[in-house]
């Protein structure tokens, strides 16, 4: 009897172990999910994808408390680095804040400088802190007056988005502060990072502000406060007025911040309709027909778009090459 119980232990133990050896893809886990739902974190824990947990099954997502660890990067993504040469959130192919989209493929990245995934719509990067009036491109490696090429001031807003920022209407088209063209390198510096429906300094547009335009970098104290759940807040989302000689206004064919949908004749002879490219309705290299982008520039962001190439980043429908 003695020598049955301890079989059936033995036997139970060995049980135990297969299980937890098939469980191998769980986050924490050095085993990579290729199949079923994909890497998942487990609740309330902090355990994360280890080095080569990548995630490749359907629908695979960090759960809760979890994130993706160095290497856990989504299965097809490639790293995007700013243009500084550095590597930041939304462009790490890791999903920072647990919400299932990763990168470009979540509506709160700004661009591959940006280094936060959201909610808050500041990039994370240094700059508009404290009294600082002065901004250059709010979509590079810091938005506040620095390096940058461009050249704003929040002074020249009468509508004083930023506290401290007292309008003055003598600073507008002073060189040093708001001039009337920008300074040679902008457009090629920050122009390629402005999402569609922005001006180089954050200040940006969507579908339900009816042109009206809201800061991103809006704060309240020392905190970030425009978020897309609060667009049509003003108290967190400041209302500001565009520079227009650094405006990459939102056309009827494009996809802009917010903007998810264009007409189908925006995609001549495909056949595509309400947005939805028809076959060969993508931009591919641009001559297709497909009025999204440049000549030369791959369209991105609809269903059946290709995905953009390693070094590519899709900003607002358009793959930026930044590497």
């Amino acid at each position: 009897m003695q020598l049955q119980k301890n079989l059936a232990f033995s036997l139970c133990v060995l049980c135990c172990l297969a299980l937890a050896a098939c469980s191998g893809d769980s986050a924490g886990d050095n085993r990579s999910s290729t199949g079923g739902t994909g890497a998942a974190g487990n609740a309330g824990n902090t355990g994360s994808a280890g080095v080569g947990g990548a995630m490749t099954g359907s629908g695979g997502s960090v759960g809760a408390g979890g994130s993706a660890g160095a290497g856990g990067a989504v299965a097809g993504c490639f790293p995007v680095l700013c243009p500084d040469g550095n590597s930041y959130g939304c462009g790490d192919c890791v999903d920072n804040d647990d919400d299932g989209l990763v990168d470009d493929k979540d509506p709160e990245c700004l661009g591959p400088c940006d280094d936060t995934e959201g909610p808050i719509l500041l990039t994370g990067t240094p700059g508009e802190t404290g009294n600082q009036c002065g901004a250059d491109c709010y979509f590079d490696r810091g938005n506040g007056s620095g390096s940058g090429e461009c050249k704003w001031d929040r002074r020249c807003d009468p509508l004083e988005p930023k506290d401290a920022c007292t309008y003055d209407e003598g600073l507008i088209g002073a060189p040093n502060y708001c001039p009337d063209v920008q300074p040679d390198g902008c457009a090629d510096g920050c122009g390629v990072l402005t999402p569609n429906g922005c001006d180089c300094f954050g200040c940006c547009t969507f579908p339900d502000l009816n042109g009206e335009y809201v800061f991103l970098g809006s704060y309240i104290g020392n905190e970030g406060s425009c978020t897309l759940d609060d667009l049509q807040d003003p108290e967190l989302c400041r209302p500001c007025t565009p520079a227009g000689n650094c405006l990459n206004t939102c056309e009827r064919c494009e996809l802009c911040l917010g903007k998810t949908e264009i007409p189908a004749d925006c995609f001549p002879g495909t056949g595509g309709s309400g947005g939805m490219a028809g076959s060969g309705g993508s931009g591919g290299t641009g001559g297709s027909g497909d009025l999204r982008c440049s000549p030369g520039v791959q369209a991105c962001g609809l269903p059946g778009d290709p995905p953009c190439p390693a070094g590519g980043f899709c900003l607002t429908g358009c793959c930026i090459l930044v590497q």
